[in-house]
């Protein structure tokens, strides 16, 4: 004989005695819900506990961490994901005779008879919300290998064969045809493996298909040069580009969604001596997250970012070479300040995320939209914040310190390697000293650096030269525990995952204001600054390494330019 759910509950502790015998009267004075579903409405179960007690009365023994952490992705293979979606179901895993899976609806036995036909078990069946189960198998679908991307020998000549006879097929967008399977298996190892780029590059005798993850490009597949010009015209269908010409680079966008999540793409073609080379940018929003306190901020330099952002007049400079990270701290920026209350403008070359409640505008110097036409009548706008792409020209530079000596506060980005170099750039600029002393508040500068896997990570002592080049005293980390990369299958073996920032902020005092008015160098600059507490790009990675987020080669490698 079954134990009833609420032995089962009261003897794993989820719910006192009382408390079930309360869900029991409700039951018998009308109400016709189950006793679990009646308890989860009273407070006093979670959903998790009534289905791990749902599981044990179907004779499975589960812990609290069993449930959807012990997924099996062989199950899946069995179960394709248009199944999943149909009946909103995803088998996870099998025990003896029995296989525990999760639906929306558990009372659906054309779903039971699928399971069982395809597994041949007993389908242990539990409940589970609708927006979960739409959560679990994007994420669980997502993480299987496919292997789509491995075309063998025939296929690829098929896709190399004669350019026009080829078109109508990719045009209808037959899911069968080899081309296309490449290219969408492409994409979506790409958008799993949280890579930033796709390239596709033409070479005298193949094309490469690299990834860039963390920063480092990775060569993914070898395709025989007969493929290259049906893969390019594919990925060009997508974008909505011109396949017909190839002597021009083209621009242009392809949004689609992958594992249940839209994901934009900007595409670049570029024509080169073997044929057209194709980069698409992934711009994938649910791995975006806009705040400050993910940037990589220490607690002092965190602070102080809070408090300039705050001013209500003039200019925030974020510098560093391009791939820097510097839009995401200015995005993250502009999240932590936007406001109903606060209009905030942009312009941007081009506008990679589009922010709620902030007004952005994409340049196009084709038309005579530049960034210092689109500042002046910006300004015509009322704004109380504006983000300006980049400081190219004097031009810019002037107008962006006039909206900030009329109250606007404004940011933008520089392309220099240190904090200090701002002001040298901007002199170079020809804009007068005083007027960048008065109005400038704050320069970070910035780099991105890889955060060590997790998994793989190994402790080492490194060399007392390597810590000097750090910075950091040989005697005083002489027993400290560092972490070097070792690579797993978790990391893709890089034996880094994930990126975050490593800073320079300078904010402007007296000493710095009297620096840049006598039109001192930037090493002055940066001395006056470190004198007052400013860590360089370097000592803060250093600080970084010492806490094992990154590995003492990292910070080396991403601050040459800093000794």
């Amino acid at each position: 004989m079954r134990k009833q759910i609420g032995a089962i509950v009261v003897e794993r502790g989820y719910a006192t005695v009382a408390f079930v015998e309360e869900a029991l009267q409700r039951q018998q004075v009308g109400d016709a819900r189950k006793v679990g579903e009646i308890l989860v409405d009273m407070g006093k179960a979670s959903v998790e506990q009534i289905h791990l007690a749902l599981a044990e009365q179907a004779g499975l023994m589960l812990g609290e961490q069993d449930l959807l952490s012990r997924q099996d992705p062989v199950l899946l293979q069995a179960f394709p994901i248009y199944l999943a979606r149909r009946y909103r179901a995803v088998p996870l895993f099998a025990e003896e005779d029995r296989l525990l899976a999760v639906a929306v609806d558990p009372e659906d036995h054309v779903l039971y008879n699928q399971f069982y036909l395809i597994y041949g078990k007993n389908v242990v069946l539990l409940p589970i919300e609708e927006k979960k189960v739409t959560e679990l198998i994007n994420s669980a679908y997502s993480r299987l290998d496919t292997t789509e991307g491995s075309l063998n020998a025939e296929e690829f000549r098929d896709m190399g064969a004669d350019e026009d006879a080829a078109l109508p097929d990719l045009i209808d967008s037959n899911d069968e045809a080899p081309i296309i399977r490449f290219v969408n298996s492409m994409v979506a190892k790409a958008v799993k493996e949280r890579s930033s780029d796709i390239h596709f590059e033409s070479f005298e005798d193949e094309m490469l298909v690299r990834f860039r993850r963390d920063g480092k490009l990775y060569v993914i597949q070898k395709v025989p040069k007969a493929a290259q010009a049906g893969l390019i015209t594919r990925v060009k269908i997508m974008a909505r580009l011109n396949i017909a010409e190839k002597r021009l680079p083209q621009d242009g966008n392809i949004k689609i969604r992958v594992a249940g999540n839209d994901i934009d793409f900007r595409v670049s073609t570029l024509p080169s001596v073997h044929g057209e080379s194709v980069v698409l940018r992934i711009l994938d929003k649910t791995t975006l997250q806009l705040s400050l306190d993910n940037c990589g901020f220490n607690q002092r330099d965190l602070k102080t970012m809070r408090q300039m952002i705050q001013k209500k007049h003039g200019i925030f400079l974020v510098t560093g070479p391009t791939g820097s990270g510097k839009t995401t701290t200015l995005y993250s920026a502009l999240t932590e300040i936007n406001s109903p209350d606060v209009k905030i403008i942009t312009e941007e070359d081009p506008v990679e995320y589009q922010l709620k409640g902030i007004n952005q505008i994409h340049i196009n110097p084709k038309i005579g939209l530049t960034f210092a036409t689109g500042l002046r009548h910006i300004l015509r706008q009322d704004p109380d914040i504006i983000m300006v792409g980049e400081i190219r020209d004097k031009e810019t530079a002037d107008i962006a310190i006039q909206a900030s000596l009329t109250g606007h506060l404004v940011f933008s980005t520089l392309h220099t390697n240190d904090a200090p170099s701002a002001f040298t750039r901007l002199l170079d600029m020809e804009v007068e000293p005083f007027l960048i002393s008065s109005t400038v508040i704050g320069v970070l500068a910035q780099r991105l650096i890889r955060k060590l896997c997790l998994h793989c990570r190994e402790a080492y002592q490194p060399e007392a030269a390597i810590l000097r080049e750090l910075g950091l005293d040989p005697e005083e980390y002489r027993h400290h525990t560092f972490y070097r990369a070792v690579g797993c299958e978790k990391c893709s073996h890089t034996g880094y995952q994930g990126r975050m920032g490593i800073f320079e902020l300078l904010v402007i005092d007296d000493d710095i204001r009297r620096a840049v008015v006598n039109r001192q160098d930037a090493s002055v600059i940066k001395k006056t600054a470190a004198a007052a507490g400013m860590l360089t790009l370097r000592e803060d990675g250093a600080m970084k390494a010492v806490k094992g987020i990154t590995s003492p080669e990292e910070i080396l490698l991403r601050t040459q330019e800093d000794t």
